[in-house]
């Protein structure tokens, strides 16, 4: 016998063993939903100077326990907040096994449980529901706000265009060269033709101009001005003949 009693302590030590899982609705705030709970049961007969398991018995009635816990501490919640439910459900079983009162006039066994609470079915539908709503909105402002920075983009670049098409005078055939690239032939020479009509007119304007002045003994007001000329032959795209001595003009006249 005294072997027996010495081994007593080493079979008292902790051996947690999972007795059961069982699973029931527990109302959600309001009644009208509920939530879906499966809660495991562990035992030990650690300190209770016991060596069998739980009869079904105080089974039942652990269970029975941790049923009407769970279910005054779930009617409390919101049933589309399942996780706070899950928390407090789990604190108050943690309070509720760790002083548990005799039964049957026997000491009850250590017991210990562990809770999942869910949505219920009618419940999680109406929240995936809600979750595709939300993301089409999400994808939606996210449609939005990429076409308007598309469209800032591409005001941008043709402002930066339009500004350089104000200081350039080959822009028109630029443009039409990128939409008519099949045509590149005739619009270049068309772009030359008129580089020499325009030259051919503005040398007959200058020289009419001239001989007016000349007649009008104001050459000498044209003479002074050659700067400006000089400088609108440039923006035409006319050659500019360097300046030469003048034995008409004083030295350095007609510098620009």
């Amino acid at each position: 016998m005294w072997l027996i009693r010495y081994a007593l302590p080493a079979m008292e030590e902790d051996t947690t063993e999972n007795v059961s899982e069982f699973s029931f609705g527990a109302p959600a705030r309001g009644d009208v939903f509920d939530f879906d709970v499966t809660v495991s049961l562990y035992w030990s007969t650690s300190g209770r100077n016991r060596l069998a398991g739980p009869d079904a018995s105080e089974r039942d009635h652990v269970r029975g326990l941790v049923r009407a816990e769970t279910r005054a501490v779930a009617r409390r919640h919101s049933p589309y907040h399942s996780e706070d439910a899950e928390r407090e459900v789990n604190s108050a079983l943690s309070d509720l096994l760790g002083r548990l009162p005799a039964y049957d006039r026997r000491v009850l066994l250590c017991w210990t449980a562990r809770a999942e609470v869910r949505p219920c079915e009618e419940v999680r539908e109406l929240l995936r529901e809600r979750a595709r709503r939300l993301y089409q909105v999400d994808c939606e402002v996210a449609e939005a706000k990429r076409r308007a920075e598309t469209a800032e983009e591409v005001r941008l670049a043709w402002e930066r265009f339009l500004s350089g098409a104000r200081r350039s005078d080959l822009t028109r055939y630029a443009v039409r060269l990128a939409e008519q690239p099949q045509a590149k032939a005739a619009i270049i020479a068309e772009m030359l033709d008129k580089g020499e009509d325009t030259a051919a007119h503005f040398i007959d304007k200058l020289d009419k101009l001239v001989s007016s002045h000349r007649q009008g003994d104001v050459y000498e007001l044209i003479v002074g001005s050659e700067s400006a000329l000089r400088s609108a032959m440039s923006a035409l795209g006319l050659p500019v003949p360097p300046l030469d001595s003048d034995p008409l003009l004083p030295s350095g006249f007609g510098q620009p």
